[in-house]
């Protein structure tokens, strides 16, 4: 099978252990992209924050952000946003049982939180991004699209049932790390939007190959006409789809590795 359009995670999976894409990654996927494959960036990051690293790619490049909640052409234009129901917002910004946590907003156009977490930032040192301190009882009407909680794993999993108690018919939720719950408007995966990127594309999901590592993945994964699981993936991960394939490590740029396998190898000479 020759698939058409590849689409990768970015942390744990594209991305080296130093959150960055490795030489021999760029070389592959650029020309790739040059033999007319599709290559999409599926992330749980802001797409302010992946459009960055598309950029390192030579740009054009379409991205599924916010774990699906936000879907960006190649230009740069919005496709998809789905925001947060504003009751769910304001029980997820506002009530008591979120203060051992460190709350983060994603609306279109920046990253707010309450108070500085240093720790955070080293995910974005190749991009830059960064978030915006605000008080949370001044926002806007600007519709915020993922709310992630950063803290303690067996904490948030306590917030989680907490979260799901209260807006399981607005929200979904999932853990792209152990230490951060993430919270989306119901139905949004990046499962759901790659889907949808293929019908806009006029391909089968066969044709389409994906590389994950994390919980938030694993929609993906099974959506893709082939879903392959990094050596490094979470475990739940392994647990949730044991018949995927599983290919290297982040860190050996096993998404390109994998990917050169499969295509003519005489395009990489």
């Amino acid at each position: 099978m020759t698939f058409k359009l590849v689409v990768s995670d970015l942390d744990g999976t594209l991305l080296t252990p130093e959150h960055r894409v490795g030489d021999y990654s760029l070389r592959v996927l650029r020309t790739l992209r040059d033999r007319g494959v599709g290559l999409v960036l599926a992330s749980g990051r802001h797409f302010l924050d992946v459009r960055a690293i598309s950029e390192v790619l030579g740009g054009g490049t379409c991205t599924i952000s916010s774990n699906g909640a936000a879907v960006y052409d190649g230009d740069g234009a919005a496709i998809e946003m789905e925001a947060i129901d504003a009751d769910c917002l304001e029980f997820l910004t506002r009530d008591p049982a979120f203060d051992g946590v460190h709350t983060n907003l994603f609306r279109p156009n920046d990253w707010l939180v309450e108070r500085p977490e240093p720790r955070l930032l080293e995910y974005h040192a190749e991009s830059g991004f960064s978030y915006r301190v605000v008080s949370f009882r001044d926002l806007d009407e600007e519709p915020v699209v993922k709310v992630f909680f950063y803290g303690e794993h067996e904490h948030l999993l306590g917030l989680e049932d907490l979260v799901l108690a209260r807006c399981s018919e607005r929200v979904t939720t999932t853990f792209s790390l152990p230490v951060t719950l993430e919270v989306m408007a119901k139905g949004v995966s990046k499962g759901a939007a790659l889907a949808r990127e293929c019908a806009r594309r006029g391909l089968d999901l066969a044709e389409s190959i994906a590389f994950g590592d994390g919980l938030n993945d694993v929609e993906m994964l099974r959506t893709a006409g082939l879903g392959v699981l990094m050596g490094n993936a979470d475990p739940r991960l392994m647990a949730a789809l044991p018949t995927h394939p599983v290919t290297g490590a982040n860190g050996d740029e096993a998404v390109a590795r994998h990917l050169a396998g499969l295509y003519p190898k005489h395009w990489f000479d």
